[in-house]
């Protein structure tokens, strides 16, 4: 019954959350917003609501903090290995090689963040004293502060257009905002009912929250954000594409500020084993895409030396994940 559930649930927040992100994309479009920071930001808020609802109930609502960073690990995770998918429905030649010079900086930028939270979680594990404002760690203040700069530089660079993918045509200005918000509740719903399964799950099966987080809520949270990338390949830009997966991966370690403010305490101060080294798998599969995305070396097969590397790198991860407690 429980898997009844989970699969019913992640099949609607897949389907909603899509369309929730469909929609800010033309909101952003009609109202040229996504060519500022605050645009920006309420796009990769949208692409990635349901990894914040699922992450903060389980934290909030159910004390569950393996839950709600293994989902972000796990999110993280499952995007860069479809990045594989992507290269295997493109054809020959590497996919990381065909994206622009803002797509390798957020590549960088993912591996920036994601090297201060291995860090500060190795330094909290040694450190009882490590430094925290309110009950929130000195490095969400720094990680924050590290993805407004983001912001700030690719505002410069030019963001991407997702006006070829997605169209409202003549729809009024407030039928669309009024579909947004009305999806918005309904992925909020399902995101908490997501977390509300987790919990279920590391109940009744005795799997433990990483290995649930990470695979089974990553996963399902993941799969919007797939969908996307899909779309805009359908569309002709590989560069948005992997510019869609790089970003929500970035925006999804970006979470862990929020989860801050909610447990009222350092969340990397309190990671087990298992949540330990599903980080180092991320900064792992990190390494390996900024490598793909900055050496030039092109290949004649399907599928890239990166990609495959990533793909297999996470299974192993994964398989590893079900027996680190």
């Amino acid at each position: 019954m429980i898997w009844c559930e989970f699969l019913i649930c992640a099949a609607l927040l897949t389907y909603f959350a899509y369309n929730l992100c469909k929609e800010g994309v033309v909101i952003s479009g009609k109202t040229r917003m996504e060519e500022g920071i605050i645009g920006m930001f309420f796009l990769a808020v949208a692409t990635s609501f349901p990894e914040i609802v699922t992450g903060a109930t389980a934290v909030f609502s159910f004390g569950r903090i393996g839950l709600g960073y293994g989902d972000i690990a796990g999110s993280v995770m499952v995007n860069f290995m479809i990045l594989l998918i992507l290269d295997y429905y493109v054809g020959r030649g590497r996919i990381l090689l065909r994206v622009s010079r803002l797509n390798r900086l957020t590549g960088f930028f993912v591996l920036i963040v994601i090297s201060i939270v291995l860090s500060v979680a190795v330094l909290r594990s040694q450190v009882a004293a490590f430094p925290a404002i309110n009950g929130v760690g000195v490095e969400s203040v720094l990680i924050a502060g590290v993805y407004f700069i983001y912001l700030g530089i690719i505002r410069k660079t030019g963001s991407s257009d997702h006006s070829g993918i997605y169209s409202s045509g003549d729809e009024p200005f407030w039928e669309v905002w009024a579909k947004f918000t009305l999806l918005l509740l309904i992925v909020m719903f399902l995101g908490m009912w997501m977390a509300k399964i987790g919990d279920k799950i590391v109940s009744v099966t005795g799997f433990s929250q990483t290995f649930t987080g990470t695979l089974l809520l990553g996963l399902a949270t993941s799969l919007p954000e797939i969908i996307v990338s899909f779309a805009a390949l359908r569309a002709g830009s590989v560069d948005m594409a992997v510019g869609n997966i790089l970003g929500s991966n970035l925006f999804d370690v970006c979470i862990i500020p929020f989860l801050d403010v909610l447990s009222k305490r350092p969340i990397l101060g309190m990671l087990t084993p298992g949540q330990m080294t599903a980080t180092v798998l991320v900064l792992l599969l990190s390494v390996v895409a900024v490598l793909g995305l900055f050496l030039k070396r092109d290949t004649t097969r399907r599928i890239g030396w990166d990609t495959g590397l990533i793909f297999a790198m996470g299974f192993a991860g994964f398989v590893l994940l079900y027996f680190v407690r």
